[in-house]
């Protein structure tokens, strides 16, 4: 074989060699690139997330708030509910007593006067 020959070939495959890796980083540039833009979609797309977490947690702590709020209005009213009730039953008694009383002081007076 002529040495020229020889020496065309090595350079065309040394050429094509050349062209392959340049095709070969271009595609890992593309696909680097490519893999960068995703991860910022997905970081993006987690911080939307942890804000709506964030949202969602503070309206939970809020609610649970008013809850504790609520039932600790609940819970004075009860007692207060109580103390109505309790004031009522002694009323109750008291008023009973005194016409008991009454009723035994009619009784008493009847028996003294009986054309009253």
């Amino acid at each position: 074989m002529d040495p020229v020959l020889i020496a065309v070939i090595v350079l065309v495959v040394l050429a094509l060699l050349a062209l392959a890796m340049m095709a070969a980083r271009r595609r890992s540039v593309v696909r680097t690139r490519q893999q960068r833009v995703e991860a910022r979609a997905r970081e993006a797309q987690g911080s939307r997330q942890r804000e709506a977490a964030d949202a969602e947690l503070e309206e939970a702590e809020a609610q649970r708030s008013f809850a504790d709020r609520e039932r600790e209005a609940a819970e004075e009213a009860a007692r207060r509910a109580g103390d109505a009730d309790d004031e009522a039953k002694r009323r109750l008694a008291s008023a009973q007593e005194q016409r008991d009383a009454a009723d035994a002081q009619i009784e008493q007076a009847r028996a003294i006067d009986p054309d009253r």
